[in-house]
């Protein structure tokens, strides 16, 4: 039996203890990964480790949740979909491409990138300026980014929407996602669009509840001219996220009935909260009076 053992010592190997650290932060609300990293360090007590894998888990954090990169020459989200190579990813709208800090959640050395496809550019910029209306009407702090993929024999169109609404000193974070495939082949008619629609919320006062609501949309698009055929996918998108809120506000509405009241402290027959320090302090008063 090692000394180990016979003291009771059950610390985790080093290969171990990163990966529970890993999965943990992997589960890092949006716009809390700072905040978690800080509470496991603390926790974990061996910054060498910590140092070793922040980096590259924070870069999964942001591209998992589109973070937004807004700057003078560059307004696009990091996804997987326009990441060059490690830790540089492209701005299609902007033709430029950037290394980003994803700790210091700063972009730097901006490189022209040429145009390589005209006609598929021609798409790329009348869905993203069709879906750049939807967006800006329904989410104020909202971004979107569509990108292209050509392969041999058709173009693949990758649309991405974020919005979030991040208030910590409120004791509450809350983000909207979701991402729209479709391809398009020569001499197509129409095309069929996959979305995923993702809402998570996290709220912490007095508690820790989270919402995680994730759906998954299959449409039919028809395809006409680059035009029309953008309109229709920004009205094909507004239907369904609609749908999703819609049914969030009945369901939060039944919540709010039912679930979330017998979370809350019941008031009194008399329908007031009481003065809980008020009637503390008399118990003291008539304690010491009684003494």
């Amino acid at each position: 039996m090692s000394k180990e053992q016979e003291s009771g010592d059950h610390t985790l190997p080093k290969p171990e203890k990163a990966q529970v650290v890993s999965r943990l932060l992997k589960q890092a609300p949006p716009g809390e990964f700072n905040e978690a990293f800080s509470d496991l360090r603390m926790l974990v007590d061996d910054d060498t480790m910590m140092c070793e894998e922040v980096a590259s888990l924070c870069a999964v954090h942001n591209k998992d949740h589109f973070t937004p990169v807004k700057s003078k020459k560059c307004e696009v989200l990091l996804t997987r979909h326009n990441e060059l190579e490690e830790n540089r990813f492209l701005d299609p709208q902007n033709r430029v491409s950037f290394k980003y800090d994803h700790l210091k959640r700063v972009p730097s050395n901006f490189q022209d990138q040429p145009e390589e496809d005209e006609k598929g550019e021609l798409w790329r910029r009348a869905l993203q300026e069709a879906l750049k209306v939807y967006v800006s009407n329904h989410y104020p702090e909202g971004l979107c980014s569509v990108f292209i993929k050509d392969t041999a024999v058709r173009k693949i169109f990758v649309a991405c929407i974020e919005s979030h609404q991040y208030k910590p000193f409120s004791f509450w974070n809350g983000l909207w996602k979701s991402e729209w495939t479709f391809a398009l082949a020569p001499a197509s008619t129409s095309t069929e669009v996959s979305g995923t629609i993702m809402v998570q919320a996290h709220y912490f006062e007095d508690g820790n509840t989270h919402l995680t609501v994730i759906k998954d949309v299959e449409e039919t698009l028809l395809v006409t001219d680059e035009t029309q055929t953008a309109q229709d996918f920004a009205k094909l998108v507004e239907k369904a996220e609609n749908e999703i809120q819609g049914g969030l506000m009945e369901e939060y509405q039944h919540m709010n009935g039912t679930y979330l009241k017998s979370f809350r402290r019941q008031l009194p027959i008399t329908r007031t909260c009481l003065d809980w320090e008020k009637v503390v302090m008399t118990k003291i008063v008539a304690a010491r009076a009684s003494q």
